[in-house]
């Protein structure tokens, strides 16, 4: 079969590999229909992530059909059309029996957290998801169901984007005529947008220095700042009346500096650019944010960095919440919704390529620039 592989920083090519077998009584061997590029593969396509070796299969957003079936399988059977969560979950476990589907104690037996398909060995050296076939396991607990009248295009981010961008909103507790400010027009800061609204937002402010992908955020009608045109700080202050409002960074460690010289002047550890500060959205959060608000992070940190802006966020009595999205908490919800045509993520996609493709597509998604979402056709 074809698949997508990881062969170092930058380089990742269109490699033959044998088609999965059933390893484990709760196994499914999926034939992927449609399978995505996400942002953090491209924290992978950077060599920026401790533990990803040569010779794995990129890929944890991807759906398909049920093509064979272990012995202990229930929930689903051959000829099921699924969407696959990106975190690996037992179902069984204290943190599955808790809801706490991202802490997978069974998933993961080689570090911290739980499991993830395509992530580096650190998160079990699972095998993604961009290639024509993937084997996945604990598939009693991983599968979900995928209506007939909801397309690929419409199913497939809920293997993780569109969870993720829900799941910021609800750890910074949106309610009902909040103003929220989402840093990152990124995909998953467009479902942050979107999430809000769901929950009732008056006003979404809608971050980032990328038109096209402003563009699409002011679609869902987010009021859009260009932090390249205007002083991001000044722009929501002026919007919010100077009370601020619920923040939430859809961004992470590869956000762009422009308050410091460099990432090295600003204290931080190791930079892979000379332009990258990832302390950049923390500082402009805790400059916004609402007093006694709660920052909802789902952008990805890896590392320790200096800097970090302690004193305002005590002195705004703020709170923190991040992690790594618990996709099963939100999946089957957000189904039913884009099912009742009350949502429709297909509209972040920009590119429809073959999986043959998948190389220019990383890059064309790396630049960003008319690029807001890839997705691959095996």
């Amino acid at each position: 079969m074809k698949a997508v592989v990881y062969h170092g920083a930058r380089d990742v090519r269109i490699d033959e590999k044998p088609i999965p077998k059933i390893q484990d009584g709760e196994d499914v061997i999926l034939e992927v229909t449609t399978t995505a590029i996400c942002g953090s593969d491209l924290h992978l396509y950077h060599g920026n992530v401790e533990g990803m070796e040569p010779g794995q299969t990129l890929g944890h957003e991807f759906m398909g059909i049920v093509k064979d079936t272990g012995i202990d399988v229930t929930e689903v059977k051959i000829g099921d059309r699924v969407v696959i969560p990106f975190n690996i979950s037992c179902g069984k476990c204290w943190y599955c029996r808790h809801q706490l589907w991202s802490q997978c104690d069974r998933s993961n037996p080689k570090g911290l957290g739980g499991g993830a398909f395509g992530y580096t060995q650190s998160l079990g050296g699972y095998d993604g998801g961009q290639a024509e076939y993937v084997r996945v396991p604990f598939a009693n607990t991983e599968c979900l169901r995928v209506p007939d009248n909801v397309s690929d295009e419409k199913a497939v981010f809920l293997s993780d984007i569109l969870p993720t961008g829900y799941f910021g909103t609800d750890i910074a507790n949106v309610k009902p005529g909040d103003d929220v400010i989402v840093y990152g027009a990124g995909p998953v800061g467009y479902f942050a947008v979107m999430s809000a609204f769901l929950r009732g937002a008056a006003m979404v402010i809608s971050v980032d220095r990328v038109p096209a992908r402003l563009e699409k955020t002011r679609g869902l009608g987010a009021v859009a700042v260009n932090f390249d045109q205007q002083d991001p700080l000044e722009a929501v202050n002026d919007l919010t009346e100077g009370k601020g409002g619920i923040c939430i960074d859809c961004v992470g460690y590869e956000a762009i500096g422009h308050d410091h010289k460099s990432a090295a002047d600003a204290g931080l550890r190791n930079p892979a650019y000379a332009n990258e500060y990832p302390l950049q959205v923390f500082e402009w959060m805790a400059k916004t944010a609402r007093k006694f608000s709660t920052l909802g992070i789902p952008g990805v940190y890896l590392s320790a960095y200096d800097g970090f802006p302690l004193g305002d966020l005590f002195q705004k009595e703020l709170q923190i919440r991040m992690g790594q999205c618990p996709v099963k908490n939100y999946n089957e919800q957000l189904m039913h919704l884009v099912e009742k045509e009350r949502i429709d993520p297909s509209g972040v996609i920009s590119h429809v390529m073959k999986l043959e493709e998948a190389p220019a597509g990383y890059s064309l998604f790396d630049q960003k620039d008319g690029c807001t979402k890839v997705i691959l056709r095996p």
